[in-house]
């Protein structure tokens, strides 16, 4: 990792109700990247299991390890826009889907697809468009790390199912999963973003919510059901579910 700019004058220049806000937005999602680091854990836990590529579970073991560094990064700003150190946050327990009905290796590969290509590909989207909004040399420096690290942790879902240890069988399976692991992933982005100013905080890598959920939604239909389709995953029946939504 670089070395990050010790001052951001735009974080200086902001009133203090939104360093405040701001602050406490960051320390939250400090504690959301440790959680991802212990479900990524157990995401490369069970690719191990299935006999993934080795070069998966590179891919994976170093997703693991980068989320903690993420949280770090949160709190760097969370304790800018404080003007005081952040504590770290508590870890908890996390835990991932059941996908009632699914056995157990399907599962497994289930949970590769809705946290790396689904999850990773619009956290990349999220925050390609707040990096767009970003002016300040440290909140601007601290998203460009982070977006770097994304585009590798959406790799790991990627490169798995690209890959030849994953059957048809297995293929025609997750192929019938995609509608719901989608909206599962859709509804849970609706979710955090909702906690965020619906006009957003000029300037401070934080564009109005609607904005935010666009690029999400943007992630699904642009990338994330071509994305299935190229690495021969059937995505018709995905795309038609997306199609059937009503305009945000």
């Amino acid at each position: 990792m670089k070395a990050l700019p010790e001052r951001d004058p735009t974080i200086d220049a902001l009133a203090p109700e939104s360093r405040s806000r701001l602050a406490t937005i960051w320390a939250q999602r400090a504690e959301s990247e440790l959680a991802a680091g212990v479900a990524f854990a157990a995401v490369a836990r069970e690719l191990r299991e299935l006999d993934a590529d080795p070069v998966v579970l590179e891919l994976a073991d170093q997703a693991a390890a980068d989320e903690p560094r993420h949280a770090e990064l949160c709190l760097r700003l969370a304790a800018a826009y404080a003007g005081a150190p952040a504590a770290t946050p508590p870890p908890r327990a996390v835990t991932l889907p059941e996908h009632a009905g699914a056995g157990d290796a399907l599962r497994k590969h289930l949970h590769a697809a809705g946290m790396c290509c689904i999850n990773e590909s619009i956290a990349c989207a999220f925050i390609e468009v707040c990096l767009d909004d970003a002016a300040g040399p440290l909140v601007r420096a601290i998203h460009r790390e982070h977006l770097s690290d994304e585009i590798e942790h959406a790799r790991v879902g990627w490169a798995h199912f690209a890959s030849p240890r994953v059957d048809a069988a297995t293929r025609r399976e997750v192929a019938r999963w995609l509608p719901r692991l989608l909206s599962a992933n859709l509804e849970n982005w609706r979710s955090r973003i909702a906690w965020l100013p619906a006009d957003g905080i000029a300037g401070h890598a934080l564009p109005p919510s609607a904005r935010c959920f666009e690029a999400a939604r943007a992630a699904v239909r642009d990338v994330i059901i071509p994305g299935f389709a190229h690495v021969g995953i059937d995505a018709a029946h995905a795309a038609a579910w997306f199609a059937s939504l009503r305009p945000q």
